[in-house]
């Protein structure tokens, strides 16, 4: 019990040093991004599969290509998950 006084009596001392209030709400488009991100990284390692697989049968040109595939999706993984962290981050009011 003592320990519980003792804390609140220094959540009321911190009190006026608190001059912020932070609300976090979920955000479906966070949420929507980050699928889409999952998923073009999932596309990423079958496309770069798909290029080992052709650079060993021979078809460097297959290959190239299945290449600029991969590394197009991981760019585009890349942008949804900064667009999931800014749609996800917390609204901050005060100083």
């Amino acid at each position: 019990m003592r320990s519980y006084i003792l804390a609140f009596a220094t959540v009321l001392a911190a009190a006026p040093a608190m001059g912020q209030v932070i609300i976090e709400t979920p955000n479906r488009d966070a949420a929507r991004h980050e699928q889409r991100a999952m998923q073009e990284r999932a596309e990423a390692r079958q496309e770069r599969r798909e290029a080992e697989h052709r650079a060993a049968m021979g078809d460097y040109r297959g290959a190239a290509e299945a290449d600029r595939e991969a590394r197009r999706d991981w760019r585009d993984a890349r942008r949804h998950e900064r667009r999931a962290q800014e749609e996800s981050a917390p609204v901050i009011y005060g100083r």
